[in-house]
């Protein structure tokens, strides 16, 4: 032993006696969950091939993936920051991309320049169903969702619900830069209309375009606001009329799962990895600073006969259901 002293890095725990007791007790609860659900459970490994853990075409991805030197033969191998792809990559193993199939996992992931509320090492676990994609199995997904946050204790659950297809739109009207993109998402998710209008004139940007974003960003609040969406779809001539009806459709349904859920519409919240596509949601509890879980829809990969393999899914940290269930407020901070 080199050293004595006992420090731990910031952003990381340990677990001992009875958290650590608890803690394997709420995984056990969650795999009762997904078992309820028919889920096939999958544990894959921290340490993965490259090609298993970048295949989902997400830059910010990318970026949070850590890199180690094998050594016994000089080739590069990735430490995950995300399970998704590789359960993706289970998918196609098992499928082929052929039929539906959905799978559960857990583990521990590790996050690079993590955000001011995020752990570097989380311990996720989630959900993906692959092949037909639907409002059906978003509400099941969803359902199974609230039942894992539930294990937390908490009696207020916000369901914030959301669809990229209206901001995708739009930025593939505007035909910008990947660098201006990126700096135009992190505006809309500060929602600074100011910046905005700024960003739009250096450019010098469509203002039929601005003010569709403005609009957009403004419509945010209960049900009744898709009111204001279909309106403002029709005005910029917006063929949008499906995802709209979705949305109202899965409010609905996740309104009448149990007095502790509520949904709320928001189409500019634009956190979380970059492969997500259409439908979105999060999952809010009081006494969190940050979303405690949040899912989608995306292309997990392209088949052999050039088809796209839909998915949608969630994942959350179980450490954060830890920190709720005992009374522990954002711990890790």
């Amino acid at each position: 032993m080199k050293s004595k002293n006992f420090l731990i890095p910031d952003g990381i725990e340990y677990y001992i006696g009875d958290n650590a007791t608890n803690f394997d007790r709420i995984k056990s609860k969650i795999i009762k969950i997904y078992n309820k659900y028919d889920y096939t459970h999958i544990i894959p490994s921290i340490f993965d091939s490259l090609e298993n853990l970048l295949n989902l075409n997400s830059t910010d991805l990318d970026n949070k993936t850590a890199y180690i030197l094998d050594r016994s033969n000089g080739n590069e191998i990735g430490v995950r920051a995300d399970i998704t792809p590789q359960i993706s990559k289970v998918d196609y193993q098992i499928t082929n991309g052929q039929g539906n199939s959905k799978f559960s996992y857990m583990g521990d992931i590790l996050c690079l320049s993590p955000g001011p509320f995020d752990r570097i090492n989380p311990f996720q676990t989630g959900v993906e169903h692959f092949g037909n994609v639907s409002k059906k199995i978003d509400i099941e997904i969803i359902k199974l969702m609230i039942d894992i946050i539930s294990l937390s204790k908490q009696r207020k659950i916000v369901i914030e619900l959301g669809d990229l297809s209206f901001i995708n739109n739009l930025l593939i009207d505007l035909n910008i830069s990947e660098d201006n993109r990126l700096k135009l998402i992190d505006l809309i998710n500060l929602k600074s209309k100011i910046e905005i209008k700024d960003f739009f004139k250096d450019l010098k940007l469509s203002n039929k375009k601005l003010l569709l974003l403005l609009n957009l960003i403004d419509i945010s609040g209960d049900i009744s606001v898709l009111s204001e969406l279909r309106k403002l779809s029709k005005s910029f001539k917006q063929d949008l009329s499906n995802e709209i009806e979705e949305l109202i459709s899965i409010s609905k349904s996740i309104n009448k799962v149990s007095d502790i859920s509520q949904v709320q519409i928001d189409l500019c919240e634009l956190h979380g990895f970059s492969y997500q596509k259409g439908l979105i949601y999060s999952a809010y509890v009081p006494g969190l600073r940050k979303e405690i879980a949040r899912g989608g829809r995306y292309t997990a990969y392209i088949t052999e006969s050039d088809k796209k393999r839909l998915a949608t899914g969630f994942s959350l940290d179980v450490k954060d259901i830890l920190d709720l269930s005992i009374g522990r407020r954002d711990a890790h901070v």
